[in-house]
């Protein structure tokens, strides 16, 4: 259970993630190389690189989606502190937000049952699922959590690109999971989408969750985020504090002459 996994957490100080020397490989090709990494519960993190890096194989193998080599000396991924876990456990734990789960939503269903069916794994709900009141609440708490309970009743197929990723941000934090981890969630919005999200990030970050947010671009990263992971040809590239945001080291990353400028809090970055 969720609540079993926050207490033990807690009581023992266990990391929500942790990972040494992994290894994920295609066919004959590496995607992630002897990756070391560790995420503790409140951290929020911004996870940056080109495309192509590994990012979203990187989340896949945090979410018990991709397996690593198990083959490579002393490797191993602990989640919620264990090397052996239920799949359904985990996806209770972390809360996964992409644009790629938004097309799978685009049905005739409001936005309220969208983050009611959170709780289920489902898209929608049907009759065998039992929608209890208590998970009604929780739903319109996780709206209201990313501010969009005027959303609640308006189906889903008539919510512009930045009102539906809000609705996927509060199905994603309805069963209340230790971590919501966001990959590229800008993606297709326009400025006023984009500040939506940003807005729903930074309620989310504020309410003591870790935040992962997975991104190529420094500017979607919101001023609540202390730690950077910078990832390159699958190999951790950076791995420190949000100081290493700079020009240098995103210069390097991205093989191209990088300017950075910081305005009250946010990021800009032009090459």
């Amino acid at each position: 259970m969720v609540i079993s996994c926050v207490l033990y957490l807690v009581v023992n100080r266990k990391p929500i993630v942790e990972m040494h020397n992994v290894v994920v490989r295609k066919a004959d090709t590496e995607i992630l190389s002897h990756v070391d990494l560790r995420i503790d519960a409140g951290e929020k993190v911004a996870i940056i690189g080109p495309n192509g890096s590994g990012k979203s194989s990187l989340i896949k193998v945090m979410t018990g989606e991709l397996w690593h080599d198990t083959s490579e000396p002393g490797a191993f991924v602990r989640l919620l502190g264990s090397e052996t876990w239920d799949l359904f456990d985990v996806r209770r734990a972390f809360g996964y937000v992409s644009s790629d789960l938004q097309y799978e939503f685009r049905r005739e269903i409001s936005s309220l049952e969208a983050v009611t069916s959170g709780a289920f794994g489902s898209i929608g709900t049907n009759r065998s699922q039992r929608v209890s009141k208590d998970l009604k609440g929780r739903a319109e708490e996780a709206l209201r959590a990313v501010d969009s309970s005027h959303l609640a009743m308006r189906a889903v197929s008539s919510l512009s690109t930045g009102e539906a990723r809000r609705v996927l941000m509060a199905r994603a934090l309805v069963n209340d999971p230790l971590a919501l981890i966001l990959d590229e969630p800008m993606t297709s919005l326009d400025l006023i989408g984009k500040g939506m999200v940003m807005g729903a990030m930074r309620s989310v970050a504020k309410s003591g969750k870790a935040l992962i947010l997975v991104t190529h671009d420094p500017s979607e990263i919101p001023p609540e985020v202390g730690r950077v992971v910078m990832l390159k040809q699958g190999r951790i590239f950076v791995d420190s504090d949000i100081g290493a945001l700079n020009e240098e080291n995103l210069s390097a990353l991205f093989d191209v002459p990088v300017r950075l400028r910081r305005v009250k809090g946010r990021y800009l970055a032009w090459s």
